[in-house]
């Protein structure tokens, strides 16, 4: 198991304790973040190209970005005991929120749609395969109709056994019914292009199991 990802995995859980007593921390829209989506790529083999705004009509800048941090979400349940588990929810945009959970270094996420349907996208067994993972620290919300989005896109950072090196996900969800992943963008060229080309695709179709 990768060194790196345990010590990102502690620092996680001790901001959870810290953000307990804090309430979460306000969506913002594409204007106010800048030209970049936050990611870290500290001690992937192969580091994954920050998100960038790609130069491309204004209908289709992401409608916003919610910090999945726990520190600026809401701590929902903790057990620090027995590999340690936590549950946060995050803010979204247009009525939607966002949970994430941690349990023996694996990592899950919920996608909880404005009439209070949850749909639990399972990260750590259709995009990680079992193995240990993370999420990254933002959610790009997209679509061509700002008052509705229609994907969520978000970066999944994946252990590999023994010696391999680790790898870093761009995961396209699509938002609606059904609510699901559509699309795993793997770490290479432009990524962030792809990803984003296959959350506005229309309408982004469901990945087979």
């Amino acid at each position: 198991m990768s060194r790196s990802l345990v010590r990102n995995r502690v620092t996680v859980l001790g901001m959870a304790v810290a953000g307990a007593c804090s309430g979460p921390a306000p969506v913002t829209n594409d204007h106010e973040v800048g030209t970049e989506m936050p990611i870290s790529t500290t001690n992937f083999a192969a580091a994954p190209e920050p998100l960038r705004e790609p130069k491309q009509p204004s209908d289709e800048k992401p409608i916003a970005y919610t910090s999945l941090k726990p520190a600026d979400c809401k701590l929902l349940d903790q057990n620090v005991d027995e590999g340690g588990y936590s549950r946060h929810r995050c803010p979204g945009i247009r009525g939607y929120a966002i949970e994430t959970s941690e349990s023996d270094l694996r990592q899950g996420l919920t996608v909880i749609a404005p009439g209070g349907r949850r749909t639990e996208i399972d990260l750590s067994a259709r995009v990680a395969n079992g193995a240990f993972n993370a999420l990254g620290p933002t959610a790009e919300w997209r679509g061509k109709n700002r008052e509705a989005p229609s994907a969520l896109i978000v970066r999944l950072n994946v252990t590999k056994p023994e010696q391999a090196p680790d790898t870093s996900n761009l995961v396209v969800v699509r938002l609606g019914d059904p609510t699901c992943i559509s699309s795993v963008v793997p770490p290479g060229p432009r990524q962030n292009e792809m990803a984003r080309r296959q959350a506005e695709a229309e309408p982004p179709a469901c990945l087979r199991t």
